[in-house]
């Protein structure tokens, strides 16, 4: 081989070395962030921190939670959407953005094209309390006091809350949504007799249900809950399109490579599998997925979506 032959192997090999480098450095290689669209304290906050704390001991490497609550989660999308789509900021994500979306809210990204799904954590049904005043235990109980009284079921709502139009809907009854700056207002008018229901997860009002301060109508799922396994489904009462869960899941930024987006899916299967993280979390109300992948998370997320789009339509709920 002559001398430029060899000089020509050379640098193609020089060339090479940095994308081989690339290639077999290990991942995640510095610390990474979770973000999470709401406020620290809550059920999802919570979810965020266990989450975080296991895969930052699977994956050798601390995992910073981020709160950016407000507007459904919106403003820890923008935020996330900032960051290179690198694997190393994930975000903990809910039904949130999907109903801001089927709202109109105006969003500068799809809030399913933009986030790459890595693995579902959990879910939390919806629940459906009322002030002992109301004279109803079940929701066809419920129905005729609604039609009998010739006025709208006031539901106190944190915001905008599809869930309450969806019962509503679904059990043909008018609701008058009476919304408030946070769920501590929303309870506190409840407990007064106030506003006459609330939707809401489970762990967030059982404490009152169990005192009797409030009383439970339905769970919005095909399946009882293990926290009030009493309390029977909107299914078994009858009427199965009343199905809503807050859920909560792991997303990059679209665009990840796959073999860390893989990684990352890995690491969520492992926490799932964990006894000590399944029970921190079922105590705290969660429905812990069962197994999980970026597929089946995928499919629920564009379910979820395809619901609220429904109830915003029926409703003519579009801002």
């Amino acid at each position: 081989m002559n001398g430029p032959a060899i000089a020509r192997r050379a640098l193609l090999a020089a060339a090479a070395l940095p994308a081989a480098e690339a290639r077999a450095q290990p991942f995640p290689e510095r610390p990474l962030r979770m973000l999470v669209g709401y406020a620290p304290g809550g059920t999802t906050d919570l979810v965020a921190r266990v989450t975080a704390e296991y895969m930052g001991q699977d994956l050798g490497q601390s995992v910073a939670v981020e709160n950016r609550g407000g507007a459904g989660g919106v403003p820890a999308a923008l935020a996330m959407l900032q960051v290179p789509a690198d694997g190393h900021v994930l975000m903990l994500q809910s039904g949130g953005l999907n109903q801001a979306e089927a709202l109109g809210t105006p969003l500068p990204f799809d809030a399913v094209a933009a986030f790459a799904p890595v693995g579902l954590v959990g879910t939390s049904a919806i629940s459906l309390v009322v002030h002992p005043s109301v004279p109803a235990t079940n929701l066809r109980e419920l129905r005729e006091h609604v039609l009998r009284s010739g006025r709208p079921l006031r539901v106190g709502s944190p915001g905008i809350s599809l869930t309450s139009h969806l019962y509503g809907q679904e059990l043909g009854i008018e609701v008058e949504e009476i919304r408030y700056r946070g769920t501590g207002l929303v309870v506190n008018d409840l407990l007064a007799g106030r506003v006459e229901a609330y939707t809401i997860a489970l762990p967030g009002i059982l404490t009152h249900i169990r005192s009797g301060g409030l009383r439970a109508i339905a769970i919005a799922s095909t399946t009882r809950s293990p926290v009030m396994p009493e309390l029977a489904t909107t299914v078994e009462q009858g009427f199965r399109g009343i199905i809503s869960a807050s859920w909560f899941g792991v997303v990059v930024r679209a665009g990840t490579p796959p073999e860390r987006l893989l990684r990352l899916s890995q690491s969520v299967s492992k926490l799932l599998a964990d006894p000590a993280v399944r029970a921190r979390l079922s105590e705290a109300g969660v429905d812990v997925a069962p197994e999980t992948s970026p597929e089946s998370f995928d499919a629920l997320i564009r379910e979820d979506r395809a619901r609220w789009d429904l109830v915003v339509r029926r409703g003519n709920l579009r801002l």
